[in-house]
């Protein structure tokens, strides 16, 4: 109990974290048009705080939950992360923002790749019996061999492509090359979730 209490304190640290970093930068840019990205990431926090704590109690209702517990923790402390750097750039980016634009397309991009990278350490954590992998929400029987074949690959795919692209979006300002990056990303994340769960239901069949 006392651990699993240390544990969710964590969590909420983790979450709140750049919470913490806004409030000790505070100044007047807040006030203006970028009031809406605050609310915004407010609602995903408390959205991706309590949705990963009903599928890690879903896990310990399993025969196998003691280990689903294990790769659940670690699961949610992945995307708490990641959440987290999130919200860091959103607002260092609020903070810094002098003339109300929209968010530049190089902090889109650092976002969607840190996204990947924190995807696949996710998949590498994930059990195919977790409720996390959704297997019996979309579809009716899987074959768990091929499920892992498949998941090692977007996980490395993932995992990689995150790390060149967050390093590629860091050091690259050139609008044109930005662009191009972004197209990679998102053709990338594209094929790791639709194409990935289309071949997962059509494997079920």
């Amino acid at each position: 109990m006392k651990r699993s209490l240390m544990f969710e304190m964590l969590i909420i640290g983790v979450v709140l974290a750049p919470f913490a970093y806004l409030l000790s930068s505070w100044n007047q840019a807040i006030l203006g048009g970028q009031i809406r990205i605050l609310v915004l990431y407010g609602l995903a926090a408390l959205f991706f705080y309590f949705l990963p704590l009903v599928m890690q109690y879903l896990d310990s209702q399993k025969p196998n939950a003691d280990f689903l517990i294990r790769s659940d923790k670690r699961i949610r402390l992945i995307w708490s992360a990641y959440l987290s750097a999130l919200g860091f750039i959103l607002f260092y980016y609020v903070l810094h923002d002098s003339e109300g634009e929209s968010i530049p397309p190089r902090y889109l991009g650092v976002a969607l790749s840190l996204f990947l990278f924190a995807s696949g350490n996710f998949q590498s954590n994930l059990h195919p019996s977790s409720a996390f992998a959704g297997n019996n929400w979309f579809t009716r029987s899987f074959e768990e061999k091929n499920y892992r074949q498949l998941q090692r690959f977007t996980a490395r795919l993932f995992f990689w492509v995150g790390i060149a692209g967050t390093a590629f979006f860091l050091y690259f300002t050139e609008s044109k090359l930005v662009s191009w990056g972004l197209i990679f990303i998102g053709a990338v994340i594209f094929y790791g979730i639709v194409i990935r769960l289309i071949r997962n239901i059509a494997a079920s069949r």
